[in-house]
């Protein structure tokens, strides 16, 4: 007896329509079985399949105008989603025990971030609001995979888009260990005479924090309407939620550290070590996360083409005052 093969083309139809239909068709294969994709550019498809445990996934055509996928179910597809999943309930209970985090350590080593995040991509698809998996998880998961994904990086060399956003990243973070200094010193301080230098330090790092708007520009704006393309939709706009979170506390650093003498030093002090330790954690963590992450699937979803687009429209939308000249 022949392997039972059902046939699905996806070409032409709406994004919702189309993603609804591959979804629950792909869910709905039998170990053994195998479903036939006709598909207009299935790269997104593929890379999310790969990064599904139980699929096999075999191309029969390759354009130009038309590819055809043969995805093949060889075993449990939605162990490690229901694993994330259950991660997700015990991270909401309220405080995290060490058993759990170690065992959310333990799961998210045992996975790559590209697998990640796609499967963080599922989550927000069938309901899982972006910020929960945000919020729960965020920190556990860089914990656990910090060095793994630095290694597994993909590099690529200037002018490509992502290098110049990558170096301006090491700018933006020396600038966050700056600021995370001063507001350390600013614990030990009772006026503004004693915080000396650090004033006009701080009024220097905001401005370029603040500058680093054109880079968010860039990403919003060039990069992530690409992506979104290639259905990449839920790294993008959880980034897009940071950046609207830290845009506002930027401004308001900038703005205390502009007129600090209208709220008196105690009230400068409280707000300036608050936002200012905000900033130097929430925002270094985004940087990572963009560097090992959204960058790595754009990197792979993303054809040569594309990236000239992106290089284009990223020229076209400006640089920071400290972008690398090279």
């Amino acid at each position: 007896m022949g392997v039972k093969t059902k046939t699905l083309s996806v070409k032409g139809l709406e994004h919702g329509e189309r993603e609804k239909l591959l979804f629950s068709s792909i869910d709905g294969v039998k170990e053994g079985e195998l479903l036939r994709i006709v598909e207009f550019d299935p790269v997104p498809l593929v890379y999310m399949l790969n990064a599904r445990e139980g699929f096999a996934v075999e191309y029969e055509k390759k354009g130009p105008d038309e590819w055809i996928l043969n995805v093949k179910k060889t075993g449990s597809s939605n162990e490690q989603k229901a694993k994330l999943k259950q991660l997700l309930v015990e991270l909401k209970k309220g405080s995290v025990s060490k058993e759990t985090r170690e065992k959310a350590k333990e799961f998210l080593n045992s996975v790559d971030m590209k697998t990640i995040g796609m499967v963080e991509q599922e989550l927000i698809r069938e309901g899982v609001p972006a910020e929960t998996i945000r919020a729960d998880l965020c920190d556990i998961h860089l914990e656990a995979l910090k060095d793994a994904m630095v290694k597994k990086r993909i590099k690529v060399k200037a002018p490509h888009p992502i290098h110049t956003l990558m170096e301006e990243h090491k700018i933006i973070v020396k600038n966050l260990k700056e600021l995370a200094g001063i507001a350390k010193r600013l614990k030990g301080r009772n006026s503004f005479a004693e915080m000396g230098n650090d004033l006009d330090e701080l009024r220097h790092v905001v401005h370029h924090l603040v500058e680093a708007e054109k880079h968010h520009e860039r990403e919003e704006e060039a990069l992530f309407p690409k992506m979104e393309a290639h259905y990449i939709i839920g790294p993008p706009r959880i980034m897009k939620m940071d950046h609207v979170k830290l845009r506002k506390r930027k401004k308001e650093l900038q703005e205390l550290a502009a007129s600090p003498e209208e709220l008196g030093f105690k009230e400068f002090k409280r707000k300036s070590i608050e936002l200012g330790e905000y900033l130097s954690r929430e925002l270094e963590s985004h940087i990572f996360k963009e560097d090992n992450i959204l960058y790595q699937m754009a990197l792979q979803a993303l054809s040569e083409e594309e990236w000239k687009e992106v290089k284009k429209q990223c020229d076209k939308i400006g640089y920071c005052c400290f972008t690398p000249k090279k």
